[in-house]
C-alpha cells in the first residue's frame, strides 16, 4: 500500500483532468508545430503541384526524417521504463542506468548513415523501386543530405524520454516549434532561387539546433541528486522495466514498415500519387494525428506506471482506461476529417498547380488515413501496454501483432492499389489498421487474464453509436446546406461541420452516458456547485 507521501510522488497516477490539461498543453504546442509545417506545405503545393519533384522530396523525407521519427519513438519506448522506475525510486538519473542495448542503436544508426551518405541510390531503388530518371537523382540526393539526422535522432530521443517522464511537456515538444520554424524561414526565402534542395539542409540544421536546446533542458534533471526527487524517504526497489530493445525494434519496424509499403506501391501509379500520399497522410496528422500523438506523448508515461502496477487487475484496468480515452477523443476528429477533407484539401492547397485532379486525390488519401486513425488510437494502447507489462515477455505477443498487421496491410494494398490508386492505398491502411486492432484485441485478452473484453467492447459500441449519429448530422450538413464557394465560404462550411459534428457527438456521449462524459460531466456539476457554494 502506499503511503500518505504518495501522492506527490512522480510514479501516482494522475486524475482525468490532469491528465486533459498535459494533452491540451501538448496539443496546443504541436497544433502550432503542424501550423508552421502546413505553411511550408502550402508554398509547396503553390510552387510545385503534385509533381515528381515534390514525389522526390516527400520520399526522401519518408526515408529519413520519417525513420529519425521512428527511433525517436523506438529509443524512448526502450528507455521510458527505466527512467521513470529510477525517478520513482528517487535514483539517479544516469547514462549508466540505461538498457546496454541502447548503445548498439547508436552505432546501428551511424552505420547506416554512412552507407545512406555514400549509396543513396541503393537505398532509393529499395524504397521507391518506380523512381527512375530524374526522380531518382533528386531523391537520392536529399536523401544524402538528410542521413545524419538519424543519429541525432537517437540522442534526442533520450533528452525527450528525460523530459516526459518528469512531465516536462512544453520543453520537449516547444522545441519542435523552434526547428520548424527555421524551416518556414528559410524554405520561404530560399526555395524559389535554390530550389528544392533547400528543404533538405534546412531540416539537417534544425536537427542539430533542436538536440543543443533539448540538452540544455533537461540537463538539470539528469544531473539532480536523489534527495532531490524524494527527500530522505526514496523507496528502495525499482519497479519491473518491461519490454526490451528486440521487443521495441519488432513493434516500431511494423509501424515504420506500414508507411514505407505504402509510399513504395505509391511509387508505381501515376505521377502524383506520392505527393497526394504524403498530403493526405500530413493533412490528417493536423487534427486526427494530433489529437492521437498528443494523448499518446501524455499518456504514455502514466501506461507504463499502471502496467507496473504489482497487482494485475489494477494493471487491466489501467489498459482498458487508456484504451477508452484513445478510442473516444479519437472519433469525432477523424469522422469530422472524413466528411471535410475536400473542403480542407480546397483552403489549403486548391491554388497554382494544385488542380482539380490533385484535390481530389489528396482529399480520398486524406478521408482514407483519417478512418485508419480510429483504429491505430486504441491499438497503439494495447501494443503499448503489452510492451509496458513486467510480468511476461512481451516479443511473442508483438511479433504476431507486427506480422499479422504487415500480412495484412500487403493483402489490402494488392486489392486497393491496382483499383483506386493512391486513394485505394490509404484506404487500404485503414482496413489494415482494422484488423490488426482486431488482431491486437485479442492478444491482449489472452495476455491479461482481467481484461474484460465483453464490457470494453460495449464501451466501444457506445462510443461508435456516438460517432454515427455524429456523422450523420454532418453529412446532412453537408448535403442539404448551402453549397460553398471560394475560400471563405469554404471555411465557413468547414467550422460549421466541425461544430456540429462535435456538438452532436458529446451530445450523443451524455445522452448514452459514455463513462468519459459521464465522469467529465460530473466533475463540472461538482466544481460548478463549489464555485457557486462559495459564493454564497
Amino acid at each position: 500500500m502506499a503511503s500518505k507521501a504518495a501522492p506527490s510522488r512522480p510514479g501516482k497516477g494522475r486524475s482525468t483532468a490532469s491528465l486533459a490539461r498535459s494533452t491540451l498543453l501538448v496539443a496546443g504546442v504541436r497544433g502550432a508545430d503542424f501550423l508552421l509545417s502546413f505553411l511550408v506545405s502550402v508554398l509547396l503545393a503553390n510552387r510545385f503541384g503534385a509533381s515528381g519533384q515534390l514525389d522526390a522530396f516527400f520520399l526522401a523525407r519518408r526515408t529519413t526524417v520519417g525513420f529519425a521519427d521512428t527511433i525517436r519513438r523506438m529509443v524512448a519506448q526502450v528507455v521510458m521504463p527505466t527512467i521513470i522506475a529510477r525517478g520513482d525510486a528517487g535514483q539517479p538519473l544516469s547514462i549508466h542506468g540505461l538498457p546496454t542495448r541502447i548503445y548498439w542503436f547508436v552505432g546501428a544508426f551511424a552505420a547506416l548513415t554512412l552507407a545512406g551518405t555514400f549509396i543513396p541510390s541503393a537505398l532509393v531503388t529499395a524504397f521507391a523501386p518506380g523512381f527512375t530518371g530524374e526522380r531518382h537523382a533528386l531523391t537520392a540526393t536529399m536523401m544524402a543530405i538528410m542521413m545524419p539526422l538519424l543519429p541525432i535522432a537517437v540522442v534526442a530521443s533520450l533528452l525527450v524520454a528525460v523530459l516526459q517522464a518528469n512531465r516536462k511537456f512544453l520543453l520537449s515538444e516547444g522545441t519542435n516549434i523552434i526547428q520548424r520554424g527555421l524551416l518556414v524561414l528559410v524554405l520561404a526565402v530560399a526555395v524559389p532561387p535554390l530550389g528544392i534542395i533547400a528543404g533538405a539542409w534546412t531540416m539537417l540544421a534544425s536537427g542539430v539546433i533542436g538536440v543543443l536546446i533539448l540538452l540544455a533542458g533537461a540537463w538539470s534533471i539528469v544531473r539532480r541528486r536523489p534527495e532531490a526527487l524524494l527527500g530522505d524517504k526514496a523507496p528502495a526497489a525499482a519497479a519491473g522495466l518491461g519490454g526490451g530493445v528486440a521487443a521495441a525494434i519488432v513493434l516500431n519496424v511494423y509501424f515504420q514498415a506500414s508507411s514505407l509499403m505504402d509510399f513504395a506501391v505509391a511509387s508505381m501509379v501515376p505521377e502524383g500519387g506520392v505527393a497526394a500520399l504524403e498530403y493526405g497522410a500530413r493533412l490528417v496528422s493536423l487534427v486526427p494525428g494530433l489529437v492521437m500523438s498528443s494523448l499518446y506523448t501524455v499518456l504514455y508515461p502514466e501506461l507504463v506506471r499502471a502496467m507496473q502496477d504489482p497487482d494485475p487487475a489494477q494493471a487491466s484496468a489501467g489498459l482498458a482506461r487508456f484504451q477508452r480515452v484513445g478510442f473516444f477523443a479519437q472519433l469525432p476528429v477523424s469522422i469530422g476529417m472524413m466528411l471535410g477533407a475536400e473542403l480542407m484539401v480546397r483552403i489549403l492547397f486548391g491554388h497554382g498547380a494544385f488542380d482539380e485532379r490533385s484535390i481530389l486525390l489528396a482529399a480520398g488519401t486524406t478521408a482514407g488515413y483519417a478512418a485508419a486513425q480510429i483504429f491505430l488510437a486504441p491499438m497503439s494502447a494495447t501494443t503499448s501496454a503489452i510492451y509496458a507489462d513486467p510480468r511476461a515477455s512481451c516479443l511473442r505477443d508483438l511479433s504476431i501483432i507486427a506480422v499479422g498487421g504487415l500480412v495484412m496491410r500487403a493483402a489490402m494494398l494488392a486489392i486497393g492499389a491496382p483499383l483506386w490508386g493512391a486513394t485505394g492505398i490509404a484506404w487500404a491502411a485503414a482496413a489494415a489498421t482494422l484488423g490488426t486492432f482486431v488482431l491486437a484485441q485479442w492478444i491482449a485478452t489472452r495476455r491479461f487474464v482481467h481484461f474484460d473484453m465483453t464490457a470494453q467492447a460495449r464501451d466501444f459500441a457506445r462510443s461508435g453509436l456516438c460517432a454515427g449519429i455524429a456523422a450523420a448530422a454532418g453529412y446532412a450538413l453537408l448535403r442539404l446546406g448551402p453549397q460553398p464557394e471560394g475560400v471563405v465560404g469554404w471555411l465557413a462550411m468547414l467550422i460549421a461541420l466541425g461544430a456540429t459534428v462535435i456538438a452532436v457527438f458529446v451530445g450523443a456521449a451524455l445522452a448514452l452516458r459514455v463513462p468519459e462524459v459521464a465522469s467529465a460531466h460530473a466533475l463540472a456539476r461538482a466544481a460548478i456547485g463549489r464555485r457557486f457554494g462559495a459564493k454564497r
